[in-house]
């Protein structure tokens, strides 16, 4: 056997620690020459830089331009009971996962109808539109759903029968880990809203709800004591309580003479002041309330007897917004993520109207999105750019406005619908609400009357920001402040 040896030869770097020779002919002086004759220049040439727009408006694009609206996914829980719609959509947090609950839009009287829960988890290869792989039933109409905002698994909702439910749906057995129970404090009649706000403590969540009953409640589901036994705190709202100013301007006063619970259908918070809310009720009034004078609710009929006056349910109504409220129903309230205090209502007159927390004695601005003046069901602020918000109406449309572009137009409406989902009468289907996705900002989900779920892939512009988004509501802030 004979060895054969071959040379080669390869190119390497050399890995030993080299001196750095130019600190040894290191010269001061002409480096201090040098200096002296580039830093003028330098200095010159950069503060053009800053002062320079020449780069205003540019911002980077790394994925393909999208100039075309498309749907990637159409969802309809086919096992739910007969003649459901969509009342509410909600987005968990990651943004791979959409929660809808079901229920009916409308009640003659008292609630016989099974309300469903359903969520698919669209980040899955395959999924399946037409059964989701998470659905429990209520035993009522289902009217609000709302995902937990650190935990992605646990969802909270609220029912026609005034329960306010929580889910974790991780227990594929038992999913429903916590239901309110009936007491003098809990909710008398259905709930319309729930959401969670940061409790008391880092990493707590309360969960407030609100309903046709006129009361706004805080629960603290994640203390082992109390749960949804009995709610914090909370406050009711009453016809009684209304400010006067704000009945100045309305038609029927006499209508709210009596001492009645005035009925909340949309409730939003503010992330900087967790005690505030405005509130949307059935009358069309849009009232700011807070709830830190509230005092912490004792179990039912243990009070202590050494207190003189029981603890209640206080009035949190501070303020009311002017001139003229909403004709209708308030439908939904939208907080805006990127500037303090703005807020969004839309009410079924079919009117958009833009407020402003601090000034309740006007409206920043309204838009009026249907030709048709079909009520509006559904509006929110976009999570990825300040000046665009999206609203949901029942002629079938979803309509997006981008600030930066029209002031006063849409700069988009969306049919919610398909040829194949439009009612019997050959009309649109209405639109019952619309959600964006907090991670994805491509992703936008809506929902309809006949129960379907549609997640469409929207234009490039209206998620992409130019840096002048911020500029531009803060001077539509500053022209109201000038009247």
């Amino acid at each position: 056997m004979s060895i054969r040896h071959v040379e080669k030869e390869i190119q390497t770097d050399d890995q030993r620690d080299k001196e750095l020779r130019l600190l040894k002919t290191y010269n001061h002086e002409s480096l201090a020459t040098f200096l002296g004759k580039a830093e003028p220049l330098m200095s010159t040439e950069l503060l053009k830089n800053i002062k320079s727009t020449a780069f205003d408006g540019y911002s980077v694009r790394w994925d393909e331009e999208v100039n075309t609206v498309s749907c990637v996914h159409t969802l309809s829980h086919t096992q739910r009971e007969e003649g459901l719609s969509c009342t509410q959509i909600a987005w968990n947090k990651t943004g791979s996962m959409i929660g809808v609950a079901y229920g009916r839009t409308a009640h003659q009287g008292w609630c016989t109808h099974k309300g469903h829960f359903c969520a698919w988890s669209l980040g899955l290869r395959n999924v399946n539109p037409d059964i989701a792989p998470f659905a429990v039933e209520t035993t009522t109409c289902l009217n609000t759903i709302a995902f937990h905002p650190e935990t992605p698994n646990i969802v909270a909702g609220g029912t026609f029968q005034g329960e306010v439910l929580i889910w974790n749906m991780n227990e594929k057995d038992e999913p429903l880990v916590m239901s309110s129970k009936m007491n003098e404090f809990s909710h008398q009649d259905p709930v319309m809203k729930v959401l969670w706000i940061p409790g008391s403590r880092i990493g707590q969540y309360d969960l407030v709800s609100a309903g046709i009953d006129g009361r706004i409640l805080v629960w603290s589901p994640m203390h082992h004591d109390v749960k949804l036994n009995r709610p914090k705190c909370g406050g009711q709202l009453t016809t009684s309580n209304i400010p006067a100013a704000v009945l100045a301007s309305f038609d029927s006063r006499k209508a709210f003479a009596l001492d009645t619970p005035l009925g909340v259908c949309s409730i939003t918070g503010f992330k900087d002041d967790l005690t505030t809310f405005i509130v949307g009720t059935e009358p069309g009034f849009v009232l700011k309330c807070n709830l830190a004078t509230a005092p912490l609710l004792q179990g039912v009929n243990q009070v202590k007897k050494s207190e003189k006056e029981p603890r209640t349910l206080i009035n949190p109504i501070q303020a009311g917004f002017t001139p003229n409220p909403h004709v209708g129903s308030v439908r939904s309230l939208s907080t805006s993520p990127f500037t303090r205090d703005l807020v969004l209502s839309c009410g079924s007159d079919g009117i958009i109207r833009l407020m402003h927390k601090l000034k309740v004695d006007g409206m920043l601005a309204t838009w009026q999105p249907s030709t048709l003046c079909a009520p509006v069901v559904s509006v929110a602020w976009s999570p990825h750019k300040a000046t665009v918000f999206a609203a949901a109406a029942t002629d079938g449309n979803v309509y997006f406005y981008n600030l930066s572009q029209n002031k006063h137009l849409p700069v988009l409406a969306l049919p919610s619908t398909t040829a194949s989902t439009v009612q019997r009468n050959g009309s649109a289907t209405p639109a019952t609400a619309m959600a964006f996705n907090p991670e994805l900002p491509q992703l936008v989900a809506v929902s309809d009357d006949l129960g379907y779920v549609r997640v469409f892939r929207i234009v490039t512009s209206l998620y992409e920001c130019d840096g002048r988004e911020q500029g531009i509501l803060n001077r539509i802030v500053d022209s109201r402040k000038k009247d």
